[in-house]
């Protein structure tokens, strides 16, 4: 029973990490350079959480799977971190026109999470909407 506590505690403790790294962001592109923003939100994801979002990017399904299982995350840090890989997404489709692979990362990261989950929520629903508008289903 105490195992099941310390790591219902780290659960929540990476939420609230991966929660504030998200919001951290949202700060720094409304104030600057959102390539900076990225760059440091990345850095920080995988400095403090080791969550490398690049490489969390370029997984297969089944890989990513197996990602999420090994680190403990929970629909609501896909959430976040597919509405984060969707920003990344718009970013790279308005400098080079091309955040196709971000969209698609996302919505896998979505897929997963909808396996998982017994529950949605709108704002998965909306960010489905939008990842299928940017892809052009």
């Amino acid at each position: 029973m105490q195992q099941r506590d310390i790591i219902k505690e780290e659960i929540e403790q990476l939420g609230l990490a991966i929660g504030k790294l998200i919001a951290n962001f949202i700060g720094l592109k409304t104030i600057g350079s959102i390539s900076e923003a990225i760059q440091i939100t990345n850095t920080k994801l995988r400095s403090d959480l080791d969550l490398d979002i690049p490489m969390l990017a370029r997984l297969e399904a089944n890989e990513l799977e197996e990602y999420i299982d090994s680190n403990n995350l929970t629909d609501i840090h896909l959430d976040q971190l597919a509405s984060y890989i969707f920003e990344i997404g718009m970013h790279e489709k308005a400098v080079d026109g091309n955040g196709e692979k971000w969209f698609e990362a996302s919505m896998r990261l979505l897929e997963v999470v909808g396996r998982k989950s017994d529950t949605i929520t709108l704002a998965r629903i909306d960010l489905i909407g939008k990842i299928e508008k940017e892809l052009g289903d």
